[in-house]
C-alpha cells in the first residue's frame, strides 16, 4: 500500500516523493506501484535499505539480491557507497542521489531507486556533521521545432480535410484546453478526449464510446490523426484507428518516445503538445470540410439514444454511475478503479472542474484505493473514489495507516467480483467464467470499511442510492463508503443492450 500511497502523492503534488523500505522482499512490494510510476511517468524516489553485499546469497536472514531488482522500470538506479569516511566516498555518494533526482525529474519524470547497504552496529550511533551538498549542473534541454520542420508540417495538415486528435491521460492544462478548442472550431477537425484527460468542454467529444457506435467509419476515418498524452482508455477507438489506419499520424511527446499504439506512427514530435497545438490552432486555416459536422451529428443521436436507454434501464451499474455522475461538483477529485469503473465513467457527460485520476499506467486494479488516499492527503480537497468489490478488496490495507482525510469518499459498486469477465466475449461464454474469470469472493466491504471505522452506508435500489448519496457526502467529519449491491447477472445484459441500442441504425 505505501507504494501507491506515495504514488498518489506524487501524482497529485507532481514533485518527487520518497518511498522507503526495508532490505529484503519489502522492495519488491513496491514494484507493482513503480511499474505505474514509470509508464504514467510520475517521479517516485525509492530508497530500500539494504545488507552488505558480501551477505548475499550466503543465508543471511533479510537478504536478497536487490541492486536492479527494480531495473526494468526506473530511469535510473544506483547503489551507494556502503562508508563514506573520505571525500571522495562522500562525493560519489552524493554525486549518485543528484544523478538519481535529476532523473526522477527530467525529461521525462519517472521513477528512481537507490539502494543503500549499511553495516552493523545499525543502532546507538549518531551522524556526524552532514557535508554541503555537492551542486551537480542540470540538464536542460529546449524542445522547439525548427521553423522549416513547422513550415512542412503546416504544409501537411493544410491539405488534409479530416484531422483527428485524441487526447490521452493527462492532468488539467487551461492553456492546452485553449488550443483545442481554438482547433474544435474548425470545420475539419474534431478533438476527443476522456474523462483522464482532464479536458472538458463542449466542443470537444469526451464521450468516445458512447459516441462510435453511431459514426459511419467511412467518414469517421481521418487524413490526420495527432495524438499526446498517456494511455487512451477506450478500447473500441483503439481498434477503429488500427483498421482505419490514417495517412498520417503524428504523435506529440517531450521525451521524444515513440508510441505506435495504433499501427500507424509517421512522426514522433519531440515537444510539449501545448506549444505545437497552439501553433497550430494559430496557424491552421479552415478547410472546407463536413469533418466536424459529421461528428457533431453522430454526438448528439448517441446522446438522445444514451438518454433513452439509461431511462428505461433497470437497477444495474450503468445506473449507478448515471447517479454519481450528477452528484459530481466542481472542485471534487475523482479516482476511477480498474477496470469497469474507468470504463463507465467514460459513458457520461462530466462536469467541468472536476479533476480525474486513474492508475492507467499498467491498468492494475491493485492500489486503486491507496492511491485515492495518497492524492487526497495532498490535494486536500473532496475526493471521490469510485471501485469495484474485488478492487477494493484486493488494496484492503489502504486504510490502516490513518491517512484517509475526512475528504475521502468511496463508493464500492459490489456485483460479486470481476463482473466485467461477464461483458468481455470470450470469458463470458467460457464455462470456467467460474471462479477463474469471475471470482466470487463471499466477502463484504461494508463489514471491511466498518472495521477501520469508517462510516458506512448501503445501497441495493434507485431511492436508496439516492439516499446513501446524500448521507455520503453530507458527512463531513470522517471518510466514508458507500457500498452499492447490483445483480452480476443484469449488468452485463443491460450493458451489451446499451450499445446495440446505441448503434441502432445510423440514420
Amino acid at each position: 500500500s505505501a507504494g501507491f500511497i506515495a504514488l498518489g502523492m506524487a501524482d497529485r503534488s507532481g514533485t518527487p516523493v520518497a518511498l522507503i523500505c526495508t532490505s529484503g522482499s519489502a522492495v519488491l512490494n513496491h514494484a507493482p506501484a513503480v511499474a505505474e510510476a514509470f509508464y504514467r511517468r510520475i517521479p517516485l524516489l525509492v530508497l530500500s535499505a539494504d545488507r552488505p553485499e558480501e551477505w548475499v546469497d550466503q543465508g543471511e536472514g533479510q537478504t536478497i539480491r536487490q541492486r536492479g531488482a527494480l531495473s526494468a522500470h526506473v530511469r535510473y538506479e544506483g547503489q551507494l557507497p556502503r562508508s563514506v569516511q573520505d571525500d571522495l566516498a562522500r562525493h560519489h555518494a552524493d554525486r549518485l542521489v543528484q544523478e538519481a533526482l535529476e532523473a526522477c525529474t527530467g525529461m521525462p519524470n519517472g521513477p528512481v531507486h537507490l539502494n543503500v547497504p549499511f553495516t552493523e552496529p545499525l543502532y546507538g550511533t549518531s551522524p556526524g556533521a552532514l557535508p554541503e551538498p555537492y551542486q551537480r549542473v542540470p540538464t536542460l534541454v529546449e524542445r522547439l521545432l525548427p521553423e522549416e520542420v513547422l513550415t512542412n508540417m503546416l504544409t501537411e495538415a493544410a491539405a488534409c480535410e479530416r484531422v483527428l486528435v485524441l487526447a490521452g491521460q493527462g492532468a488539467p492544462e487551461p492553456s492546452l484546453l485553449d488550443a483545442l478548442v481554438r482547433l474544435a472550431q474548425l470545420p475539419q477537425v474534431v478533438v476527443l478526449s476522456e474523462a483522464t484527460s482532464n479536458l472538458d468542454h463542449p466542443d470537444l467529444h469526451g464521450c468516445i464510446d458512447r459516441t462510435l457506435p453511431g459514426v459511419d467509419p467511412e467518414v469517421a476515418r481521418p487524413d490526420l490523426l495527432i495524438t499526446f498524452g498517456g494511455d487512451v482508455v477506450s478500447k473500441r477507438i483503439k481498434e477503429r484507428l488500427r483498421e482505419w489506419r490514417p495517412d498520417r499520424h503524428w504523435h506529440l511527446d517531450p521525451a521524444g518516445e515513440p508510441r505506435d499504439t495504433y499501427q500507424c506512427l509517421t512522426r514522433t514530435v519531440a515537444v510539449a503538445p501545448t506549444y505545437f497545438l497552439t501553433w497550430l490552432a494559430g496557424s491552421l486555416d479552415p478547410v472546407a470540410s463536413g469533418y466536424g459536422d459529421a461528428w457533431r451529428s453522430w454526438g448528439a443521436l448517441t446522446t438522445t439514444r444514451h438518454e433513452q436507454l439509461l431511462a428505461d434501464a433497470p437497477f444495474c451499474d450503468l445506473v449507478v454511475f448515471q447517479a454519481l455522475m450528477e452528484r459530481l461538483k466542481p472542485g471534487m477529485e475523482v479516482h476511477l478503479a480498474n477496470s469497469t469503473p474507468v470504463r463507465y465513467a467514460q459513458l457520461f457527460d462530466r462536469p467541468q472542474e472536476v479533476r480525474w485520476h486513474a492508475n492507467r499506467g499498467t491498468s492494475g486494479i491493485d492500489g486503486c484505493t491507496s492511491t485515492a488516499l495518497g492524492s487526497a492527503f495532498i490535494a486536500e480537497r473532496p475526493t471521490l473514489l469510485i471501485t469495484g468489490d474485488v478492487a477494493f478488496l484486493y488494496d484492503s490495507n489502504a486504510f490502516w495507516n490513518g491517512l484517509a482525510t475526512p475528504g475521502s469518499k468511496v463508493v464500492v459498486i459490489d456485483n460479486g467480483g470481476g463482473n466485467i469477465f461477464r461483458y468481455i466475449p470470450g470469458p463470458d461464454r467460457d464455462k470456467d467464467l467460474l471462479p477463474y474469470f469471475e471470482t466470487p469472493h463471499g466477502r463484504d466491504p461494508l463489514a471491511l470499511a466498518g472495521h477501520y471505522g469508517l462510516a458506512t452506508y448501503e445501497a441495493f435500489d434507485r431511492t436508496s442510492l439516492q439516499q446513501g448519496l446524500e448521507q455520503l457526502f453530507r458527512d463531513h467529519d470522517r471518510p466514508a463508503v458507500l457500498v452499492v449491491r447490483t445483480d452480476p447477472g443484469v449488468s452485463p445484459r443491460v450493458l451489451r443492450a446499451y450499445f446495440e441500442g446505441l448503434a441502432g441504425s445510423r440514420g
